[in-house]
């Protein structure tokens, strides 16, 4: 029995090895103490602002609102993972508000020859004019500092090959890559690394349901930042399109920079990929009465996020424009293999009615249900319980 208990253990123990985050706090909940103003994230040690542009954290509990989570000066948005987040401004019109970075040292040098996969999500803020691309995590051996607020220059860094302008509000999008190292490197740097002349940028409608006049610049929420050895993760393919692989380690003068317009992508499923979303497992995108009601958002395992679904979720906007005196209902699921997952289904159904919110759905018109595990769809393809069904309701 103390044999089979021991092998237990150090099971368990190889596995948490296994997953190690090299990145120390990466959700920046751990804090030092409480903060009062924008431009303290280095109370949540070890995180700095390698610049004089400093960046900003973001907590619960605070009396100032400027810095609140999840509403605060910028906007909404709740944190992917634990209780807060930080900020940065990665592009602003005319250059008149200076970028911010993050910087954090690593727990441990990375191992030369050795494959990590780097990542960090992101989410424009609903108050930015504008969404640019070239956002970025440069990994090296030393800090890298300016006294200064100009852009900050790095030899190398992760981006997506795609040169994704990252608009996409209300939802953590992925910037990830793998990196080969060299040995030594333990420093983080994230940000937007590319001169202004090479940005990619466009203008962003404010989002209804907010008043406040849109800020002149790109500021992106920054959460769940992670240095993981690749061969201790399933995939890291961010921004993979099927069949190539879109995200890599890539120098400033990469080629595609002149092409910006060319490979610039709106939002998931409108890059011409939309085929891969249509139909999940065999189910389809709507009803098999071409209706709305009956309709599956699917998700991946653990997962939250509707981003995949955008296109669905907008055949759902039009329904309800045309039909002014219907509401629907939106039912939560997860699959049984899901439970250890804390309020997950409540949190897929919170992201499908956020987005219709945003589309200016009225709140009155969409109740909401959980269900949890529920009856599952397919005991095989577990896949296919990892929903949200929407349900038109009799009038």
């Amino acid at each position: 029995m103390k044999n089979t208990l021991l092998i237990i253990f150090s099971l368990i123990t190889l596995v948490g090895i296994a997953q190690t985050n090299l990145v120390p706090n990466p959700t920046f909940e751990k804090i030092e103490k409480k903060i009062k103003y924008k431009g303290e994230i280095k109370v949540a040690t070890p995180w700095v602002s390698p610049t004089l542009a400093l960046a900003d954290l973001y907590v619960e509990k605070t009396k100032n609102y400027d810095i609140s989570v999840p509403e605060n000066s910028y906007g909404e948005e709740k944190p992917m993972k634990g209780s807060g987040y930080a900020g940065i401004v990665a592009y602003s019109y005319k250059n008149k508000t200076p970028r911010s970075y993050l910087q954090v040292q690593l727990t441990e040098k990375l191992k030369e020859g050795e494959e990590y996969c780097v990542q960090f999500h992101v989410s424009l803020a609903d108050l930015s004019k504008f969404a640019c691309n070239h956002l970025g995590v440069a990994v090296t051996g030393s800090a890298v500092t300016a006294n200064n607020s100009d852009v900050l220059k790095v030899g190398e860094f992760i981006e997506s090959r795609k040169l994704t302008i990252y608009e996409t509000q209300f939802y953590w999008t992925p910037v990830c890559g793998v990196y080969k190292a060299k040995g030594g490197e333990e420093y983080l740097t994230i940000g937007n690394f590319t001169d202004d002349a090479e940005v990619g940028y466009k203008k962003v409608k404010r989002p209804k349901g907010f008043t406040k006049p849109q800020i002149n610049d790109a500021y992106y929420y920054i959460d769940n930042v992670s240095v993981i050895a690749r061969k201790d993760v399933k995939k890291c393919d961010c921004d993979v399109t099927p069949g190539m692989e879109n995200v890599k380690t890539v120098r400033k003068d990469f080629s595609s920079d002149k092409s910006v317009n060319t490979t610039t992508v709106k939002i998931i499923n409108t890059d011409g990929s939309t085929e891969v979303d249509k139909e999940v497992a065999g189910i389809p995108s709507v009803a098999e009465d071409g209706k709305v009601d009956g309709m599956r958002i699917m998700f991946g395992e653990g997962e939250f996020s509707a981003k995949e679904s955008l296109a669905k979720l907008d055949q759902v906007v039009v329904y309800l424009d045309e039909n002014i005196d219907e509401k629907i209902k939106l039912s939560g699921f997860i699959d049984e293999s899901e439970s250890a997952v804390e309020k997950l289904a409540g949190k897929r159904v919170g992201a499908v009615y956020k987005y219709l919110i945003s589309k200016g759905v009225k709140k009155e018109r969409i109740e909401r249900e959980i269900v949890g595990v529920g009856s599952p769809i397919d005991k095989k393809d577990v896949k296919k319980n990892m929903r949200v069904e929407i349900a038109v309701l009799p009038i």
